[in-house]
């Protein structure tokens, strides 16, 4: 399946063309900025820092633009994935990589049902975003420490 990927056309061409690869890469990074600078405004927020903002309206403005970002962050890493498929299959790295972006879409998964039932000042909620803030910052840093174990 891997050789699939591999060996498709729009793999291909990022592998070949010279602007279509940094662009991709470009973007990935751009849209994991985005994703990881919301859940960093707003996971303190949670936590009580800010509060001259109302909670639900931080939330209001931001989880859109971490949905978004998070929707381009996801279609860019395929992209990116589908070039050397293999190696990133067998990198550690990048799979604690994965394994910490769905660690932290669970949790907000868990924040987002929780909400409902959960008090803003509880201290599950406040767990939750504090692990949020973990997990994506070692998301990132997972990311970057790919480049230096077989991947780019």
């Amino acid at each position: 399946m891997l050789e699939a990927i591999e060996n498709l056309a729009l793999a291909n061409y990022l592998r070949r063309d010279i602007f279509a690869y940094p662009i991709v890469n470009g973007l990935h990074i751009l849209s994991l900025g985005m994703l990881v600078t919301s859940a960093l405004l707003m996971d303190p927020r949670v936590l009580g820092a800010g509060r001259r903002v109302p909670l639900g309206a931080a939330i209001a403005v931001l989880r859109p633009v971490a949905i978004g970002a998070l929707g381009v962050a996801v279609t860019t890493g395929a992209l990116l994935f589908s070039v050397r498929p293999s190696q990133y299959a067998g990198n550690p790295v990048f799979l604690t990589k994965l394994g910490l972006i769905g660690l932290a879409l669970a949790n907000a998964g868990v924040f987002v049902l929780g909400r409902k039932l959960l008090a803003p000042e509880s201290a599950t909620t406040r767990l939750l975003a504090a692990a949020s803030i973990l997990f994506w910052i070692l998301a990132v840093f997972a990311g970057r420490a790919i480049a230096f174990f077989g991947g780019s």
